[in-house]
């Protein structure tokens, strides 16, 4: 199926002009980019969505965004120019720039900040809770309420949000791709709001022209952009989900960036290290590669089990034979390059001998203990082989760990369920503040059900929650880092493995990239620059 813009800006008319054919055969136009995915995205709208941003970063503006400086994320505003808190926290008045509008012509509001909030409180499978933060959120999910109670719009330009509860990193949720702003007028009378381009209209630096399903999808320069205009003015991405096929259009000269997360790590060790090494454009995945337990399961719960689960895992080996290198050891849940990661932090050593022990402690012989080990079927070749390897640790300590592979709705709705015995799985963080990890894993019964399947420690839930209202960063600091001494050191609740170092390989036709802050395949096309 076929989705097409028809309206394209005049600026798009002389690309247009360059054939699909030659844009895929190696002869792009002066100013388009090409990259490639392995799968396709499912939707354009950030409100049915937590994995496809790369349309949604690039066409829409949130009121702040993450951006890289000098090696340091910070948060800086983008559609709000101004704000101010209130000394209990709770009330944030917003100035919004003056004289944005959307790619199809409609003058940016406070009203349509207003909308998005409330679009996504109404979603059917709301994906992201940052607006049920604000006054009145609960009652407009519920249905109860149409209008968000403590969003108040001022003028065209100022409003004033109040929450329920301060939350010391709300300008930072606030940078969060789901909290990208959308044209009220334009939803109002549109059907096919993120799944046909013409229907899905931003106020970013891009629009999208064309979806062909499981082919590519391309974008384009807005020209009614606010900002600055970027060096590529056209980006084809297109989907190619074999790792070979990839390797070969980029050393054809017909892809201009390859993400090399899910290459196969041999491939890039043998080639991209040595013949590609000055064009090698690397950053940390600001996240955490960590083993979720099921407190419920008749083995998993007893806590001499669980420690003894870290302590067969060789995370050094994982680093070294599956990641090459290419990857740092963690010890908690608050990764590095986020603030409050507590460098200190003294995890769970490996030690098999020390593991056996602990077990024989526990009341178990070898082979009296096994569990699943879920696996979903859209894992990357890398987190494969961490399953194999680490069930084959296991073994070696005498538990007997089974792979069981899930398609990939199958094993969010099992893990949902909070029925998962154990998963290996990857958080990448959404926005530059610790609650994104402590806050999503440990903050309530209904996060650990499914987040960190079934944590039951109602206290601790109740001090990841309130930690978010402590103003003070010092204080929030030494708050979080105790609490991961308490999940992780004493309760062994979350197993920490590591964080991958995200390369990639740019083209001869990239002059400069800038990775997303956060280490995300997705990436901000107007921090590409060409040549």
């Amino acid at each position: 199926m076929k989705r097409n813009y028809t309206a394209l800006l005049s600026m798009s008319l002389a690309l247009a002009a360059v054939s699909a054919a030659a844009v895929h055969a190696g002869e792009a136009a002066e100013g388009v980019l090409r990259s490639a995915i392995f799968y396709d995205i499912s939707t354009m709208d950030v409100a049915k969505t937590t994995d496809d941003y790369m349309i949604p970063m690039n066409i829409f503006d949130r009121l702040f965004e993450t951006r890289t400086k000098d090696g340091t994320a910070e948060v800086v505003g983008s559609l709000c120019t101004d704000y101010t808190v209130s000394e209990d926290g709770l009330t944030y008045d917003f100035v919004l720039r003056d004289g944005v509008v959307f790619s199809n012509g409609n003058t940016l509001t406070a009203s349509d900040v207003k909308y998005s909030f409330e679009r996504l409180l109404k979603a059917a499978n709301m994906n992201t809770e940052i607006p049920l933060e604000v006054a009145g959120g609960q009652a407009v999910m519920d249905g109860t309420a149409d209008e968000l109670e403590g969003f108040t719009v001022t003028d065209d330009t100022h409003f004033t949000v109040k929450l329920d509860a301060p939350n010391a990193g709300f300008l930072a949720e606030l940078s969060a791709p789901a909290m990208s702003i959308v044209d009220a007028e334009t939803m109002e009378t549109v059907q096919n709001f993120g799944s046909e381009p013409a229907d899905t209209i931003g106020s970013g630096p891009y629009i999208v022209t064309e979806w062909v399903t499981n082919d590519h999808y391309t974008l384009e320069y807005n020209e009614k952009y606010w900002g600055d205009e970027p060096s590529a003015k056209k980006v084809v991405v297109s989907v190619i989900p074999d790792a070979n096929t990839q390797n070969l259009k980029f050393q054809n000269g017909e892809l201009d960036l390859l993400d090399l997360q899910n290459q196969d790590s041999a491939i890039v060790e043998s080639s991209y290290k040595t013949q590609y090494a000055d064009q090698l454009v690397s950053t940390p995945t600001v996240g955490m590669l960590f083993m979720g337990l099921n407190e419920n399961n008749e083995y998993l719960k007893d806590v001499k089990v669980r420690k003894a689960i870290g302590m067969a895992i060789d995370v050094d080996m994982l680093i070294s034979g599956i990641y090459s290198g290419n990857g740092q050891r963690q010890m908690g849940i608050i990764p590095s390059g986020i603030w409050a990661h507590n460098d200190a932090l003294e995890g769970t050593a490996y030690d098999p001998e020390a593991a056996k022990a602990l077990l024989k402690e526990a009341g178990y012989g070898d082979g009296d203990i096994s569990f699943e080990m879920a696996m979903d079927s859209n894992a990357s070749t890398n987190l494969q082989l961490v399953y194999q390897t680490v069930s084959q640790m296991f073994a070696a300590v005498g538990i007997k760990a089974e792979i069981k592979t899930y398609d990939h709705s199958a094993w969010l709705d099992l893990r949902k369920s909070g029925e998962m015995d154990s998963f290996i799985g990857r958080w990448g963080m959404d926005y530059n503040d610790p609650a994104n990890i402590m806050f999503t894993f440990f903050g309530g019964p209904d996060k650990t059900k499914e987040r960190s399947l079934n944590y039951p420690d109602e206290e601790i839930m109740a001090r990841v929650s309130a930690a978010r209202a402590i103003v003070d960063d010092a204080e929030r600091e030494a708050e979080y880092q105790a609490l991961e001494q308490k999940i992780v050191v004493e309760d062994a609740a979350w197993i920490p493995l590591l964080e991958e170092l995200h390369l990639y390989c740019k083209g001869e036709r990239v002059e400069s990239f800038t990775p997303h802050w956060a280490g995300f395949s997705d990436y901000y096309a107007a921090d590409v620059v060409l040549k």
